[in-house]
């Protein structure tokens, strides 16, 4: 558990599926992924003067490779706040582990005083969908029971609602409606936040705000049946958990580059 002592409200910047490789020339559909979050990571210093964390929501790595989980580490450090970390379908859990020890990249409950987050794990190993197993609902329960006073934001790579798009609903999480019955039960529940997707959403589903977001490199087509790429830049999600239970964000996008991205792609 990471007690934060802040001001309200609490600031982050949740960036999410940077596909890392071993190479730091690496690619993911010809776009090089480097690049790609150094670009979106300078935007985020053009425009934050102060926030208190990172939350990094899985596919840090396309390869799984130590290298890349290496430099992600190193990629944020500068930003001297922070950063923590959750696997996404693409992760190396041990690769991760080994160059998270030290670090509190795998906090899974961060504590405020007037909010909690809480960081499941829903990662299926050699599988694309992903499932919460029994102890990571119960990781959530447990944290809702111990703080009923408490505002919460959970947080999982995987979709827990469907995307209305044909292949990606095949690939989120799938007891996904188990967290939604959990969370119902819960007031406190605010938000539920995740990556996988490639693309940027904002929906209210009862009372409980429900939000994805760009990939720091390529973007996927909403609403498509078939697998389809999008030509709109990456980019970053700003948030601010405020002490009356509110919650501020927007997207930011890349602007002014040129992203070389293979269009004729049918997978990643």
């Amino acid at each position: 558990m990471y007690l934060l002592a802040n001001e309200d409200p609490v600031r982050f910047i949740q960036i999410t599926d940077p596909h890392l490789v071993k190479a730091q020339d690496g690619q993911l559909l010809g776009l090089e992924t480097q690049f790609s979050l150094d670009c979106v990571l300078d935007r985020v210093k053009q425009e934050n003067t102060h926030f208190d964390f990172f939350v990094v929501s899985g596919d840090l790595s396309q390869d799984g490779s130590i290298e890349s989980y290496q430099r992600l580490h190193e990629t944020l450090e500068p930003f001297a706040t922070p950063s923590f970390w959750f696997a996404g379908n693409h992760d190396n859990p041990l690769n991760m582990k080994t160059v998270c020890e030290g670090t509190r990249h795998l906090e899974n409950i961060i504590r405020t005083k007037h909010w909690q987050l809480v960081l499941l794990d829903s990662q299926v190993e050699g599988s694309v969908f992903g499932y919460l197993a029994d102890d990571q609902l119960e990781l959530l329960e447990t944290a809702l029971n111990d703080r009923p006073d408490l505002y919460t934001l959970v947080s999982l790579h995987h979709h827990p609602i469907p995307m209305e798009s044909g292949w990606m609903d095949k690939i989120g999480v799938k007891n996904g409606e188990q967290l939604m019955a959990l969370a119902r039960r819960y007031d406190q529940v605010k938000c539920i936040l995740w990556g996988h997707v490639h693309q940027d959403s904002d929906r209210l589903v009862e009372g409980i705000r429900m939000l994805s977001t760009p990939s720091t490199c390529v973007q996927f087509k909403p609403k498509s049946e078939d697998f389809d790429i999008d030509e709109i830049a990456p980019g970053y999600r700003y948030l601010a958990l405020n002490a009356d239970g509110s919650i501020d964000t927007h997207v930011s996008r890349v602007k002014g580059i040129d992203f070389q991205i293979d269009l004729s792609a049918n997978g990643y």
